[in-house]
Order: C-alpha cells, then sequence, then structure tokens
C-alpha cells in the first residue's frame, strides 16, 4: 500500500492536514465508504460534505452558472476549497499559518476579511492539524516537511510564516506578514525623524532574523558563519561584563561610603568644630587634623591648637 493511500488514515501519525478531502476523493473513485468508526464522528460527516462538493464541483465543469449554483448550495465549503486549490495564494499561507499560531476561526477571519464559518470549513476539511499542535514533530516533520527537506529561503512564504507562527505566535506572525513592525505614529513633523530611525531598526532586526533562518551551511557558508558566531559571543560577553562591572563598581562605592567613619558633604555650619578659627590662628593644622575637621570630626586638642600664638604675640 502507497504512502498516498494511508495518507488520508485518521490514526496514521503521518496524517495528512487534508486527510478528509483525501477520503472523499478515494470514496469518489471507489475507494472504502466512509464510517464514524474508521473516520471519527467529526470526520465522517465533514468527509461525506466534502464528497457531495467534490462530486458536485465535478459536474459543474467550470461553467460560471453552475459555480454559482454550488456556491449557493455550500458556500463556505466552495468557499473554502476555492482558496485551498490555489496553493501559490498567500490567503491559503495565512489561514494555515495562523491556525498554527493557535489564533481562533474569529480572529482569523476578521483578519481576512470573510466569515468565521468559511474559516471553520477550510480547518476541518483541508487543515485539520489543530488536535496535534502540542506533537512538536509532527508540526515540523508532516506540516513544514519541505523546510525540513530542501531548506528554508525568504520566498518560501508558507513555510517561513508557519515557523514564525509555531515559534513566535500570533504577534510575530502579524509582523512577518505585514513585514513592517509597527512604530508609534509621530503627531507632529518633528517626530517624523524618529519614526524612521525605529522603523530602520526594527526592519534590520527582522531582516537579520529572516537572514539567520535562511542562510544555508555548505562549504562557502561554514566558516563566515562560525566566524559571525564567535563575535556574537565575544560582543555578548563583552556586554554583559561591562554591565556587570559597572552594577559592582556602582555597589561598591556605595558600600564603602556607608561604611566610612566620616561624614562625607557635611555642611560647614552643620558641624560642632569649624574650619574657620584655625584659619584665622597662627598654628597649621596637619594633613590628618584637616582632614578630620573638615569631614565634621573633633580633634582632640583643638582648643590648645587655637590658642597658639608666636612669641611677643598677645
Amino acid at each position: 500500500m502507497s504512502n498516498s493511500a494511508i495518507a488520508a488514515f485518521k490514526n496514521n501519525p503521518r496524517r495528512a492536514p487534508h486527510w478528509r478531502w483525501l477520503r472523499a476523493a478515494q470514496i469518489d473513485s471507489g475507494g472504502i465508504k466512509a464510517s464514524k468508526h474508521r473516520d471519527g464522528e467529526e470526520g465522517y460527516a465533514w468527509i461525506r460534505r466534502a464528497l457531495r462538493l467534490k462530486r458536485h464541483y465535478d459536474r459543474a465543469g467550470g461553467r460560471a452558472e453552475n459555480m454559482y449554483a454550488l456556491a449557493l448550495r455550500d458556500g463556505d465549503l466552495f468557499w473554502a476549497h476555492s482558496i485551498w486549490v490555489d496553493d501559490k495564494a498567500p490567503t491559503r499561507w495565512a489561514i494555515e499559518a495562523r491556525v498554527i499560531a493557535q489564533e481562533s476561526d474569529e480572529e482569523i477571519a476578521q483578519k481576512l476579511g470573510t466569515d468565521p464559518s468559511v474559516i471553520n470549513a477550510y480547518v476541518n476539511t483541508f487543515f485539520d492539524v489543530r488536535g496535534k499542535l502540542t506533537n512538536m514533530d509532527y508540526v515540523i516533520n508532516v506540516i513544514m516537511a519541505d523546510a525540513v527537506v530542501r531548506g528554508l529561503q525568504e520566498r518560501h512564504y508558507d513555510l517561513l510564516w508557519k515557523m514564525m507562527a509555531f515559534h513566535g505566535g500570533p504577534h510575530v506572525l502579524d509582523a512577518v506578514i505585514n513585514k513592517f513592525i509597527p512604530v508609534v505614529k509621530p503627531d507632529s513633523p518633528d517626530g517624523v525623524g524618529g519614526f524612521f530611525q525605529d522603523s530602520a531598526i526594527n526592519l534590520m532586526k527582522y531582516k537579520a532574523s529572516l537572514a539567520s533562518l535562511t542562510v544555508p551551511v555548505n562549504t562557502h557558508t561554514q566558516l563566515p558563519l562560525i566566524d559571525s558566531f564567535v563575535k556574537y559571543v565575544e560582543v555578548e560577553r563583552t556586554t554583559d561584563n561591562a554591565t556587570k562591572a559597572q552594577h559592582s563598581i556602582i555597589d561598591n562605592i556605595g558600600a564603602m561610603l556607608t561604611a566610612m567613619p566620616v561624614k562625607i558633604g557635611t555642611k560647614l555650619d552643620s558641624a560642632d568644630v569649624k574650619m574657620l578659627p584655625f584659619d584665622e590662628g597662627p598654628a597649621e593644622l596637619r594633613g590628618d587634623e584637616m582632614l578630620i575637621i573638615a569631614s565634621g570630626g573633633k580633634v582632640d586638642n583643638a582648643a590648645e591648637i587655637q590658642n597658639l600664638n608666636f612669641p611677643g604675640d598677645k
């Protein structure tokens, strides 16, 4: 049995995200009929609905009047199918990425400008993965298998959006899809320069992130990648140590000032003993005595020093 035949099995660990549509196609080609036991109760209902749409779609033959009638018959699934068959459409990529980002049908519909029922039909028929988003290997090896096999390039928007959605969540995905990280809007002409500066910085961060994801590892890039990594580690280490050193110096200065037995910055008029009486006397203070008095301290022989006179002075 080929992998394509079992890709539509509900319990297949590697089942395709669009397994219900595959089941409908198999049944339409004479395969095993859908059943609640085999496909689950919810799967059974969606497979039968998908089968009806497929048969009517095939009979419509692409004629406008028939397609219009089909859209009226089951509009939600009709429009979901029209999105899915265009595998190069950003709308399809956006829906699938937002499902991986765990956005609700209502949130996705609001961003895409459609009804939540269309998103619900798409997810249940063509992208049934919500029950497996906590299974990391399934997400990486099945949903994003192409990225694992062929590598990732910026132009692979479908895979890039899915990867960013899985690892970064809805806010990161919004920025990746829009390619413009929001910055504060200027409220005056003076703020325009700051707007462009913030915008440029954010865009460069975005592009650097993409570059790190999309640069291939080969004989041409191995050494430059290692060199870039070493420089990054050095910058990170230097920055980290500089920050720690600055904080350590500040803390040590504070501890030193607290432990010193002198009063740093004491005002002259707040000290019991002032420098002025000694400045007016004939005797000169020693260096240690001057430091003590200037910092608000007292010397034991202060009175004697002030009363000293030169011979002949009264």
